[in-house]
């Protein structure tokens, strides 16, 4: 599996309390942003836009049916805001753009409903910062980081800051099947690469031990449709034996990509705790 992607870590500076869940809000906000940044149209209008094949803004909030080469994860219930984007793929090439437009997003756009604007107190990319003390830095080289794995290993813990939506035989599912779990990472890995979806090429292996997966209601609100809209899903750890090394492949890769459904927000967002080495990963 290939893909390039970048990280950035936004952190504003303390007075403001976010919403207990932020993702949704903040990708609204940034688009707004993002818009004002790139939009060379003068009536303003995606839709027979003559530069919507090369608009990241197109890509990012008007392209219907595909999967968006992004997503902003924001923990739960913060009490100070910071959150992280994701960039996958061809989307890394708009960085630049991507950076002025989250500076523009707290200290210009503001968020929710009051607009709020606050100051950035940092912005890194990876552990490189870009932009301190009211100034982006010029000296800083960014490379995207290519998904690699050296070692897995075969006992695993998921556990999952932002609920998990999958959906089994169109509905949401109750609890996390691992195949149908590895099945969404691949969906969407497919996706981002431009490829048509298929079916996994082996057998996935590994068990459920444990599991403290319980269901939490999340609820955004929705400009287009204006209504608010319900994103409730699983959220917990679950606890993985016999875990073969492709399955352990798909479970990094979604770390960085996210599970499930609505992961533009974060949904799906987990983090990968080993509990077991192999120590190495041999390629077949």
């Amino acid at each position: 599996m290939e893909l390039s992607w970048v990280k950035i870590d936004v952190k504003a500076e303390e007075g403001y309390k976010p919403p207990f869940f932020a993702g949704s809000m903040l990708r609204g906000a940034l688009g707004v942003a993002l818009k004002r940044v790139v939009c060379i149209n003068p009536s303003y209008r995606c839709q027979g836009c003559f530069a919507a094949d090369n608009c990241i803004y197109f890509d990012f909030y008007e392209k219907e049916n595909s999967y968006h080469p992004y997503r902003v994860v924001a923990p739960l219930g913060m009490d100070r805001l910071e959150f992280s984007l994701y960039l996958y793929e061809e989307s890394i090439n708009k960085l630049p753009y991507i950076l002025i437009s989250i500076k523009k997003t707290l200290e210009e756009v503001g968020l929710g409903r009051e607009k709020r604007v606050l100051n950035i107190a940092s912005i890194k990319v990876f552990s490189k910062s870009v932009y301190e003390k009211g100034e982006f830095s010029t000296k800083v080289s960014i490379e995207p980081k290519s998904f690699e794995i050296d070692e897995f290993y075969e006992d695993v813990t998921l556990k999952f800051t932002l609920p998990l939506r999958i959906k089994s035989k169109n509905r949401l599912s109750k609890e996390v099947v691992l195949p149908i779990l590895i099945n969404s990472i691949h969906n969407r890995y497919m996706e981002l690469k431009g490829k048509e979806r298929s079916k996994l090429n082996y057998i996935v292996k590994g068990e459920i031990e444990n599991s403290s997966m319980r269901h939490l209601d999340l609820v955004r609100y929705s400009n287009r449709q204006k209504s608010r809209m319900r994103l409730g899903g699983l959220i917990g750890s679950i606890s993985l034996k016999g875990v073969d090394k492709q399955t352990y492949a798909y479970l990094k890769l979604g770390e960085i990509l996210g599970a499930g459904k609505q992961t533009v927000f974060g949904l799906g967002s987990y983090m990968l705790i080993p509990s077991k080495r192999k120590e190495s990963y041999e390629r077949d």
